[in-house]
């Protein structure tokens, strides 16, 4: 893998509203749904540069999306935000 600009990654506790930054995210899927994730974060990457987006939420794109069995990712588009501390 080439190496990577910039990345901050931010996280809540569930039932928490308060982002944190976090130094490290563990996923806990099989691999199928790994695999998903990775195209919705290239399909996000793709619909930002091209449309100029803000940020995308993956449970925009999924049709049985809960907040019981899922967890939301959002993508963010560095250019638009500087800074999401809270």
């Amino acid at each position: 893998m080439k190496n990577l600009k910039k990345l901050t990654i931010y996280g809540s506790s569930t039932g928490k509203r308060k982002s944190i930054k976090l130094d490290e995210i563990s996923i806990l899927a099989d691999p199928a749904t790994i695999k998903r994730l990775g195209l919705f974060l290239i399909n996000a990457a793709y619909e930002m540069e091209t449309n100029e987006l803000e940020h995308m939420h993956l449970q925009d794109m999924l049709g049985n999306f809960s907040h019981k069995r899922h967890v939301d990712v959002i993508a963010i588009n560095q250019k638009f935000v500087k800074s999401l501390k809270k």
